[in-house]
């Protein structure tokens, strides 16, 4: 599987900004593909698609259940459309006060759509290199990536993806050196749960 076009090149803002952090396209595209599959239930499929998720994409309610965590309202349902408890939005599956640290706003001063895929592999790569870490790395990757969703297990997975579209052996990216996750602390926490 290839991913989107529009995530195939490191973001130019984020070049430009943050030049030292070297974050790469093929580690977005592996969380893209972690998150939603790259946004395929978002129409991404289609040849007329435009890089803007139709329907939505959104995450489970986090009500607390299921092994998620418990966080209430913090958009007033503006862009995951639950006045009572918070949703991840999007193909890179934001919270949404994640999403207003990072997503950014249009020339207009409206915040950016995270279901656009561009401004999310945007935002995914302004939050990746936030902590300071060079992912050209494999510790700084692992370490962003786990900022991004606190469980070794996803950093695996996410790796392991980006290796395969970087056409590298997982082993290049330190995954044989990564922990698993305990059994009893096993959650699976939504993309980029606090802004670091």
């Amino acid at each position: 599987a290839r991913p989107p076009p529009t995530i195939t090149r490191r973001p130019r803002r984020t070049a430009r900004v943050q030049p030292q952090c070297h974050v790469r396209w093929w580690l977005l595209a592996g969380i893209g593909l972690v998150e939603s599959g790259h946004a395929r239930s978002g129409g991404s499929a289609s040849a007329k698609w435009n890089g803007i998720a139709r329907p939505p994409i959104y995450g489970p309610q986090l009500d607390g259940k299921h092994g998620f965590a418990a966080i209430g309202d913090t958009d007033r349902g503006l862009l995951d459309h639950d006045k009572k408890w918070d949703r991840a939005v999007g193909p890179l599956q934001f919270l949404p006060s994640t999403w207003r640290t990072w997503g950014g706003t249009d020339r207009h001063g409206r915040i950016r759509d995270p279901q656009d895929i561009r401004a999310a592999a945007v935002a995914a790569a302004g939050y990746l290199c936030a902590g300071g870490s060079d992912l050209s790395q494999p510790q700084g990757m692992a370490t962003a990536v786990y900022s991004y969703n606190h469980s070794f297990d996803y950093v695996r997975l996410v790796l392991s993806v980006a290796a395969r579209y970087a056409g590298l052996n997982p082993d290049a990216l330190g995954v044989n050196r990564l922990p698993h996750d305990k059994p009893a602390a096993k959650k699976h926490h939504p993309a980029a749960t606090a802004s670091p």
